[in-house]
């Protein structure tokens, strides 16, 4: 299952594979970074390219995705991640795998039981539910692995 949180400048993403939730492990993750200084079509390319060469090396059975939002504070923000997500959505369905979009908040609740829970206690209740070798480099990532095992859960283990 791969996760993506996506952004332009920096889409997080995870790919969880196993047996079951038990033994569910990490196969690998990131943070994909794009410098703010290059055109956006080059930055997206740079993203569509590293996401599918993840797909490429691992059998994954969906992608599951942050959904889009929008913020009061930054209105333009929902602008630049919907050509990610459009992205995201173009690798699914090239690939024949179910796209899954998940809310935040659903996200923040599922993982850590609060919908208003920080990205930081995301990121603690990922050691409860994936280990405590589960290293996280960035919420990106944090959001990226919580996504893949909330779509792991929902479809995988349907």
């Amino acid at each position: 299952m791969l996760g993506v949180d996506p952004g332009l400048a920096a889409t997080g993403f995870a790919v969880l594979g196993g047996p079951s939730l038990d033994r569910l492990r990490v196969l690998q993750q990131g943070t994909i970074r794009t410098a703010a200084t290059l055109p956006i079509p080059h930055r997206i390319g740079t993203i569509y390219d590293y996401l599918s060469q993840v797909l490429g090396r691992f059998s994954c059975s969906g992608i599951s995705l942050e959904d889009h939002f929008s913020r009061k504070s930054s209105p333009n923000a929902g602008l630049m991640l919907g050509p990610v997500v459009g992205i995201v959505a173009l690798l699914a369905d090239r690939a024949g795998l179910p796209l899954l979009t998940i809310p935040p908040r659903e996200l923040k609740h599922r993982i850590a039981g609060s919908g208003g829970a920080s990205k930081e206690a995301v990121q603690r209740s990922l050691s409860v539910w994936l280990g405590p070798s589960v290293r996280v480099a960035s919420t990106h990532e944090g959001d990226a692995l919580g996504l893949a095992f909330l779509g792991y859960s929902r479809l995988v283990l349907k």
